[in-house]
């Protein structure tokens, strides 16, 4: 999959009419002769909406409606209409500014290195064949730019697009028929809106969602799907949102683990699937052991837990996973376009990989690793053992040598999910053993996961402050 399609800097209107734009200020050329209105330039484009209004006659009798050309922040109210406005110079004026801003410049970029760009360049085919699945897209895109020119009417439509996509999603869940692919879609177009928002429900507004995206994949028949690569590729998408919330102890017990298993075909990417969810079904259970104090068998299942844990890990290295291709180290100053996301060791050499899939696959691989030895860890303190945090901390080192990698400008947002649920599980392992430098380093990531979009990141970033605080008392 090539890069998004070029998109010319002049105004919607000379770029419909597919003429050359003079990029004049207030308003180009063309649309003053013509007498129009200019809806401007990226990247602060004004957003066109198209109403209806009457011509009238001079004794006030209409005549006829036709189409009137009016900026977003002029609407006073947005109303939607009863039936989605599917107009195609509005849609593809939001989709094409969307595409360019979200997504870096990548001439590589492909559906294993993001699905959701895989996802996203394909709704222009798409369009128009489900009435859902185009409110959930031209929603999500609204919600998106309108955060970020300052937009609150643009916003604001897109908040209703996006809670009447709701229920009509809801009224296809109410009649119990098997969901077709633009169901699929549009509820993980859903779930990625709910990423984009903070606050102190959005973990959990954002775990319900991924757990109706598992729902939807269950029920899928994923061996003769339409689009069987697309499929695919969200469907790694989701187990890695599956993999956010299953180490989150306060949803793991009620993630859907079950999704990990779905159309597995022994590549790198589902051995590590399969490898989360071994280290997940043990994590569940420490936790269940440790929470009873007064079990008089406590100590017994604690130490078969830790040895199981230790077996496991000593039977799991990188090379098994069978990659074409492996990561190599680079100096730092390769890598130095983010200084902050660099590790803050200088002697920490960070990893460079020859595609983007692969350094997914390697932090997926070590998030793994690191949950491992956090229940070692954890096991061995529950049995008063000296509990040795330098192999956990060692596998946390490997996540934070890949981040700059995965965040350098060509990749952008590509890879913000994984990175998220990365940083999650080593900046849990740095307030497990106290380590400051490294988990405010962790909060540096999550900041800027956050300023790109990813506003569910500050909704982690403060719920691991509440764990090192509670740990470690509070951080200045």
């Amino acid at each position: 999959m090539g890069a998004p399609p070029y998109t010319s800097k002049g105004c919607a209107n000379c770029r419909k009419r597919r003429i050359k734009c003079d990029l004049g200020e207030p308003e180009c050329a063309r649309c003053k002769k013509k007498g129009i209105l200019c809806p401007g330039y990226d990247p602060h484009r004004n957003f066109l909406y198209h109403t209806i209004v009457s011509r009238q006659e001079r004794n006030g009798v209409a005549l006829s409606s036709r189409p009137v050309a009016q900026l977003v922040s002029h609407l006073k109210p947005l109303a939607l209409a009863p039936v989605f406005n599917t107009n195609a110079e509005l849609r593809t004026q939001l989709f094409s500014t969307y595409m360019g801003v979200y997504f870096a410049p990548n001439n590589y970029l492909n559906g294993d290195d993001d699905s959701w760009y895989f996802l996203m360049s394909r709704f222009p085919n798409l369009a128009g064949e489900s009435e859902l699945f185009d409110r959930s897209i031209i929603s999500l895109v609204s919600v998106y730019l309108g955060g970020k020119t300052g937009d609150a009417n643009l916003a604001r439509h897109g908040l209703e697009l996006y809670n009447s996509g709701l229920k009509m999603l809801a009224q296809f869940i109410h009649r119990n028929r098997k969901p077709s692919l633009d169901i699929l879609y549009a509820t993980i177009v859903f779930s990625a809106y709910e990423t984009m928002h903070g606050g102190g429900d959005a973990l959990r507004n954002c775990f319900l969602h991924v757990q109706g995206v598992s729902a939807v994949f269950k029920q899928l028949d994923l061996s003769h799907c339409r689009d069987k690569d697309l499929v695919t590729s969200l469907l790694n998408r989701q187990k890695c949102c599956v993999t956010c919330f299953g180490f989150d102890p306060k949803f793991q017990r009620d993630v859907d683990w079950a999704c990990l298993t779905l159309g597995l075909n022994k590549t790198p990417m589902d051995k590590t699937f399969d490898l989360l969810r071994e280290c997940g079904a043990l994590q569940i259970e420490l936790a269940a052991i440790v929470a009873h104090h007064q079990a008089p068998d406590r100590e017994s299942k604690c130490q078969r837990l830790l040895h199981r844990c230790l077996a496991l890990d000593s039977g799991i290295t990188f090379d098994r996973l069978e990659l074409d291709d492996y990561p190599s180290l680079c100096p730092r100053s390769d890598l130095a376009c983010q200084p902050t996301l660099l590790p803050p060791d200088p002697s920490m050499k960070p990893y460079r990989f020859p595609a983007l899939s692969n350094a997914k696959i390697f932090l997926l691989f070590w998030i793994a690793r690191t949950v491992l030895r956090r229940c070692v860890y954890q096991a061995e303190k529950t049995l008063n053992k000296c509990a040795d945090a330098t192999r956990m901390r060692q596998c946390a080192g490997e996540i934070c040598r890949a981040v700059a990698f995965c965040m350098q400008p060509s990749n952008q947002m590509s890879s913000g999910h994984a990175v998220m649920v990365a940083t999650s599980q080593a900046s849990k392992c740095y307030i497990d053993c106290g380590d400051r430098d490294m988990f405010l380093w962790c909060q540096g990531v999550y900041s800027i996961l956050q300023s790109h979009g990813l506003d569910i990141a500050g909704a982690m970033s403060q719920n691991d402050r509440g764990l090192w605080a509670m740990a470690n008392g509070e951080i200045n």
